[in-house]
C-alpha cells in the first residue's frame, strides 16, 4: 500500500449533499460527472445509475468522492449507526474545533454529542474531537490537534 486515493460515501441527493460538503465542511467541489448507467455490475449494483461528485479537502491532495445512486433506490432512509461491521467515518482536521462547531450548528448539522471530548492520555493527549452527521446520516468527525 502507498495511500489512500479517496474516501467514497453514497448520499441519497447530490442537490442535498454538495452544498453540505462544499459550503457547510469547505471542501473544493473539483468533479461532478453526467448520470452513467455503466458501471453498475463492477460496484456489484447490477442495473445502477448513479452520479459521482468529487471535492478535495483545500490545500491538500485528499478527495472525498459522493455517490448517488439514481438506480435503484437505497435501502435505508439514513445513515447506519457507528456500531454496525463495515461503518466507517471520516476525520476531518480543523484549527480551532469550537469556532467549527459554532458555525456548523448554525447551519444545522447534527452532532452526536453536545461537547466536543479531549483525549485525556497517550500520545494524542489534548486533542479534541467529536462526531457529527451528513445530511443522509454518515458518521463524520473533526478533530483539532494539539501539540
Amino acid at each position: 500500500m502507498k495511500g489512500i486515493v479517496h474516501a467514497g460515501i453514497a448520499v441519497k441527493d447530490l442537490s442535498v449533499s454538495i452544498p453540505f460538503y462544499r459550503d457547510v465542511l469547505g471542501l473544493e467541489l473539483i468533479k461532478e460527472e453526467e448520470v452513467r448507467k455503466t458501471r453498475g455490475e463492477k460496484l456489484s449494483v447490477p442495473g445502477a445509475v448513479i452520479q459521482i461528485c468529487v471535492f478535495r479537502i483545500p490545500n491538500t491532495d485528499t478527495e472525498i468522492e459522493l455517490i448517488e445512486y439514481k438506480y435503484p433506490p437505497p435501502m435505508f432512509n439514513y445513515g447506519v449507526p457507528v456500531n454496525i461491521p463495515g461503518q466507517v467515518h471520516i476525520a476531518f482536521k480543523v484549527n480551532n474545533i469550537e469556532e467549527k462547531i459554532k458555525q456548523m450548528k448554525k447551519a444545522g448539522v447534527a452532532f452526536c454529542s453536545e461537547n466536543y471530548d479531549v483525549i485525556k492520555d497517550g500520545p494524542l493527549k489534548g486533542w479534541k474531537w467529536i462526531y457529527f452527521k451528513d445530511p443522509d446520516g454518515t458518521n463524520l468527525e473533526l478533530i483539532e490537534e494539539v501539540d
